[in-house]
């Protein structure tokens, strides 16, 4: 990115070179461009001679010093965080937040890592390296980094489900809107009542803690030393490694470890915090004791929270064990280093000369989008909206889903106005149809404000009145300022302008004084200004190379202000010319000057005509992600209830991990979209929040919390996604068909809710009265009872692996207490968990590491309707509801009957 725009930069400038003094030459002049391709060329010589000469670096060098330290070292950070988690007191809401926000920002810094790194992977296949790891090998070392930290993602949902929790609690309590809670707050109360200390966090968190010391322990030392064998290899390649370097024995042995730890913990630790639950089952027949049935479904809420993390870490120490091993076999491949050529040349040329959607191969790893076409969502977004009908994690991953050589059809999205074309005219209709909606969005008025500014400062540079006083007082520059400080939102121009004018200030000064030092009171040293530039300027140098671009315009203009002040000073005093603006102060000034004129002329260009705010942009891109999460949550759950279809036999291990490696891959490509959008939103939130609030104060905390709330679902989508991916065929049939959150009705209203939702934060336009979601699940649940005790006594064979009698079920264990519909989240999980395993619950079939499995797709079920709770609350606060108080009243009405509150109003 950065040299695309830098070359952009460049070109623009030869442009208003050629367009502003070409037409002062009496004699046609097309040789002005060498003022400045000489000076580049002579740059870019220097550059390769010292990329050659000076600490030459590789691509394979620069990428596995990436991957070890950005990809791996964040995973890494991110997993021994689990140290203090499982550490940290339940009460301690606080600390609980604390490393929700840690974990969230390592997740992001991991995200940032891989999309960035991703479109460089062709490219090692272009050059001859020298090391122990080949293109091949960092290629396939890279997907297994990038796997493992997806792994750790599921680690990290721990706390920050348990911190969501707490805070839906919070704001639960917190709650005075016009919507009935009657259910949640009484089942807290409850919740209260019927938890003890030994089945809560504070008494299952160190029996957790306990149990996956060991394991943790192993992990943590094997990914220290790779990462110790990785940055040594690195930076050995033409060197002897020292002779305290462990050899590859310590790292067998590590496999060793972490597998013998892994087998101990899958078949005895996993289950050390069932042993507090073993008096809720019959010690002859092991079944559950019927008077338990109340009491285990509470007290089992918490651990089915704590088999979140436990069967998130299985998957994370799975995952570790293939990357040791992958290790483990380049290093017995290369024991040494040695000459790595490209295997597939041809190929890869081919294929990144192909590519549409990858990143720029010149960007070195400083591309934020190279894998993750996001592009193409910000143009939709811009265009208001249209063409939103249709998904893009639709096409994602329908797209994986086709067979290689399927003819592609291209479709339309319904218009309302307007059927799919049917002849070449309206094909061309619909095709100028779109171009003129890019030309009428964000991008295109940018375009003609460009257009406007850059014409309105060339005019006085070719007229006869004003052309002299332009040439001699460097007009170009004010021209140049102007197209360089324009932005494409109000925000941006805004925060551009004081960055460029705060840099631009500051490198006169830092000039001036270069300028000063190295010349005194005479016409210049030339010694004395080189090295007094020379210490000025390498500071602020060196801070512009090592930051990010998108942090870089202040130091950039620092630099370069600092250089045209004392380059263009030692011209001035030695060079005879028509334009002389002398040097040190009286140039400063003038150049100051230039940018004020440049930048004034880029703001009321930016105003006019139609500003464009980054508040509306970011608004509907909000809307996008509900869309695109409603349909990857609608494609997760309906991929569970296809496994209906299939049979019930069992698989051995490889099957199995080619069936988890197919459903993972099967959304991934959607996950990866979404979530390179909403790393793409930072810098336009913060240009909303710089954008001056004409109308009222912009509410960005509220945005702000809806961002996070987005993400935390996606998180949570892909913890469900990542379960599903383990699950047995029958464990998906038993989710799919006696969950109540599996109901087709209750995905329905969820993915109602999106649709709603997204709908009212793209427009602006208030929600119609709606019911919050835990509430339509109880109502959902009271029908389904009422229909089982009409059904009383019947058979329901599910796939014949299990059949109970539903309606006695029902009857025997639904006490008033369970009356009460919904709790918070994670009673509703327990109890529906209860339900589905009926039949199934003794306690020899609960130590079966399919259970955490269950757990989890469980607690992702419903933290995802927790998330869309919350979504509802701050789209209700942002855009309004529609009253109707006679729905409010109902509500509650029927709420109090249902718990068997009176009503004072009746």
């Amino acid at each position: 990115m950065e040299y695309r725009t830098l070359g952009c930069i460049f070109g623009t400038i030869i442009l208003d070179l050629m367009c502003s003094f070409g037409p002062l030459f009496p004699i046609p002049e097309y040789t002005l461009a060498k003022q400045l391709l000489i000076p580049a060329g002579v740059y870019i010589a220097i550059a390769i001679v010292c990329v050659f000469l000076i600490f030459p670096q590789t691509l394979n060098h620069i990428m596995l010093d990436a991957v070890t330290t950005k990809m791996l070292g964040t995973t890494i950070k991110l997993f021994k965080l689990q140290n203090q988690v499982v550490m940290t007191p339940p009460k301690d809401t606080e600390k609980w937040h604390e490393l929700a926000v840690q974990s969230y920002a390592l997740r992001a810094g991991h995200t940032a890592a891989v999309t960035a790194l991703e479109g460089q992977t062709a490219l090692l296949q272009l050059e001859i390296t020298r090391g122990q790891v080949g293109p091949g090998d960092l290629q396939k070392l890279f997907g297994k980094v990038k796997n493992l930290g997806l792994r750790a993602y599921g680690l990290a949902s721990f706390s920050m489900i348990i911190d969501e929790q707490q805070q839906s609690v919070k704001n639960t309590l917190d709650d005075i809107s016009s919507h009935s809670n009657v259910r949640s707050k009484a089942h807290l109360d409850q919740m209260e009542k019927n938890i003890d200390e030994a089945h809560s966090l504070t008494g299952l968190l160190p029996i957790l803690a306990e149990s996956t010391a060991e394991l943790r322990k192993s992990s943590a030392k094997a990914l220290d030393d790779i990462t110790e064998w990785l940055l040594l290899v690195n930076h050995t390649r033409w060197k002897k490694k020292p002779s305290t370097a462990p050899d590859i024995t310590q790292r067998e042995a590590n496999i060793l470890a972490v597998k013998d730890a892994l087998k101990e913990f899958r078949e005895g630790k996993h289950f050390s915090m069932l042993d507090s639950y073993k008096d809720n089952f019959d010690p002859n027949t092991g079944e559950l004791k019927p008077d338990s049935a109340e009491r285990y479904r509470y007290a089992s809420r918490d651990l089915f929270r704590c088999f979140v993390f436990t069967s998130s870490l299985i998957g994370f120490t799975i995952d570790l064990i293939e990357l040791l091993e992958c290790l483990i076999q380049i290093e017995r491949e290369n024991p040494t280093s040695r000459i790595q050529l490209p295997s597939a040349f041809t190929k890869s040329v081919v294929k990144s000369a192909n590519e549409k959607e990858g990143g720029n191969p010149l960007a070195m790893g400083t591309d934020d989008h190279s894998s993750v076409n996001v592009n193409r969502s910000v143009e939709e977004d811009e265009q208001d909206g249209h063409d939103e009908a249709r998904s893009e994690t639709s096409t994602a991953v329908e797209g994986k889903e086709k067979p290689k050589k399927e003819k592609k059809v291209k479709t339309h999205a319904k218009d309302p106005d307007a059927e799919d074309p049917r002849n070449a005219f309206q094909r061309f209709g619909r095709s100028v149809h779109h171009i003129w909606q890019g030309l009428t969005g964000a991008s295109g008025l940018f375009a003609l404000k460009y257009g406007l500014v850059s014409v309105a400062l060339w005019i006085p540079a070719v007229c006869h009145s004003s052309a002299y006083f332009t040439y001699t007082n460097r007009g170009l520059w004010a021209l140049i300022m102007a197209q360089t400080g324009l932005g494409v939102f109000t925000g941006e121009q805004i925060l551009q302008f004081v960055l460029r004018m705060s840099g631009t200030v500051f490198g006169l000064i830092l000039g001036m004084l270069a300028w000063y030092i190295g010349s005194g009171k005479g016409s210049g040293n030339p010694y004395g200004v080189a090295a007094a530039t020379m210490v000025l300027a390498a500071p602020c140098l060196f801070i512009r190379i090592a930051i990010p671009m998108e942090k870089s315009p202040f130091f950039l203009m620092t630099n370069v202000t600092l250089m045209f002040t004392v380059g263009y000073s030692w011209v001035d005093e030695h060079v005879y010319q028509t334009a002389n603006q002398g040097s040190g102060a009286g140039l400063a000034g003038r150049r100051a000057l230039l940018v004020m004129i440049g930048f004034t002329a880029a703001f009321i260009v930016m105003l006019f005509p139609h500003p464009v705010t980054a508040r509306a942009l970011f608004r509907r891109k909000l809307a996008k992600n509900m869309s695109d999460i409603g349909d990857l949550y609608g494609k997760v759950v309906t991929g569970i209830e296809s496994e209906l279809d299939h049979d019930n036999a069992e698989t051995d291990g490889n099957n199995k991990g080619k069936i988890a490696e197919a459903r993972r891959e099967r959304y991934k490509g959607g996950f990866l979209k979404v979530l390179g959008r909403i790393m793409a939103m930072q810098p336009q939130l913060a240009y909303a929040g710089v954008e001056p609030g004409l109308r009222g104060p912009w509410p960005k905390k509220k945005y702000e919390a809806l961002f996070k709330t987005q993400s935390q679902i996606l998180s949570t989508l892909a913890l469900l996604s990542s379960a599903y991916s383990r699950m047995d065929v029958k464990w998906c049939k038993r989710l799919a068909t006696r969950s109540e959150l599996m109901h087709p009705a209750f995905i329905a209203d969820c993915l109602s809710m999106f649709s709603i939702l997204q709908q009212a934060l793209r427009t602006g336009e208030p929600l119609p009265p709606m019911i919050p979601i835990f509430e339509k699940l109880a109502i959902h649940r009271n029908a389904m009872k009422g229909m089982a005790r009409h059904q009383r006594g019947r058979s329901i064979n599910t796939n014949g692996d299990m059949i109970e009698k539903t309606g006695s079920y029902l009857d025997n264990n639904v006490t008033t207490g369970d009356r009460e519909s919904v709790a918070d989240g994670m009673e509703m999980v327990t109890r529906d968990a209860v339900n589905v395993l009926q039949g199934n619950m003794t306690w020899s079939s609960i130590h079966d590491e399919q259970l955490a499995l269950f757990a989890t797709a469980n607690i992702a079920l419903v933290h995802i309707a927790v998330g869309l709770n919350e979504m509802f609350r701050i789209v209700k606060n942002l855009v309004g509801e529609k009253e109707l108080q006679g729905l409010e009243r109902a509500s509650e009405r029927w709420a109090r009957g249902e718990l068997g509150l009176s009503d004072t109003r009746v």
